[in-house]
């Protein structure tokens, strides 16, 4: 497991491998320590044979820069499962793999599924001892330890909050000038330069604007995924569809840089009207702003 840094995606309180401990006790969860070796494998039920492993990015990516992480993290771990099939066995006995989960804060790509379908079929054809019949690849964020995470923060005498995998607002703020901090000065630096002169006070203010707005964005996504899981559908779809388009009206831009901004909000907002007709003007054209500065942070949105 890539061991999650204070600052980064999760602190001590919802270690994963905590997390697991807490929700499969019942299930006789058995931790699988990295000594002498990593077997793609981080702890698993001696009762119903499933088995975690968990990955924790330690810095923010992108949507596609994430999934290429994780994608490959998956491949990585179940070729583990053949290359290290006797040392398996021996520690898990007679209990044969049912379900493999891979435990990461957030998923924010579909393919994702897709892939996890692709290599469970080639791990059952692999015939290996330790697999059952059934094998499935199950995929799970940080929702699905929601009530375990309060409980562990309301234990420490925290406050609950809403976890939200690539952003922690109060973490973000203790955190040193990052990369996506820097993204946010340089282009808005193009965007207060004035006659060859760059406004100072206005860029500082706009920077804090364009990283609040950018911090709050994931958790107001997952307030729609929590209360409105049809809507959150066809918001993520909208967002994910046009995203792929901005980097490409961005190279070909010849406009003026606030120009492009508003014309890749409004035209996200239209796409999200469309897309969610009962979902109101407010909310969408929150999303669509909160959006573009997240764009902004994290490089689809390039500004020159």
């Amino acid at each position: 497991m890539q061991q999650a840094p204070q600052n980064g995606i999760y602190d001590d309180s919802i270690n994963p491998l905590r997390l697991c401990r807490i929700t499969y006790k019942d299930q006789q969860y058995q931790e699988m320590v990295a000594s002498p070796g990593d077997f793609g494998i981080e702890g698993f039920t001696k009762l119903d044979g499933v088995a975690f492993q968990c990955y924790c990015p330690d810095t923010h990516y992108t949507q596609k820069e994430l999934y290429e992480k994780q994608r490959d993290k998956i491949t990585k771990d179940l070729e583990k499962l053949r290359a290290y099939e006797n040392e398996i066995s021996r520690r898990m006995g007679n209990t044969k793999i049912r379900e493999w989960v891979f435990v990461t804060p957030l998923i924010t790509d579909n393919k994702l599924l897709s892939h996890a379908q692709t290599k469970q079929v080639e791990v059952v054809t692999w015939g290996l001892s330790i697999i059952d019949p059934e094998f499935k690849v199950i995929l799970q964020d940080a929702d699905y330890f929601a009530t375990e995470i309060n409980a562990i923060q309301t234990a420490k005498g925290k406050k609950i909050t809403l976890f939200s995998a690539l952003e922690l607002e109060s973490q973000a703020e203790e955190q040193e000038v990052s990369e996506y901090e820097k993204n946010i000065s340089k282009k808005n630096k193009v965007r207060c330069t004035f006659n060859g002169a760059l406004d100072e006070e206005k860029h500082l203010k706009l920077n804090r604007i364009t990283s609040n707005k950018w911090l709050k964005n994931d958790t107001f996504l997952k307030e729609i995924e929590k209360n409105a899981s049809e809507i959150y559908f066809h918001v993520l779809r909208a967002i994910n569809q046009y995203e792929s388009e901005v980097e490409e009206l961005c190279i070909t831009w010849r406009g003026d840089a606030e120009e492009l901004i508003s014309k890749v909000r409004d035209e996200l907002a239209q796409r999200l009207s469309e897309a969610t007709p009962t979902l109101g003007e407010a909310e969408i054209y929150r999303i669509a702003d909160q959006m573009t500065s997240k764009w902004i942070a994290l490089c689809p949105l390039g500004i020159e």
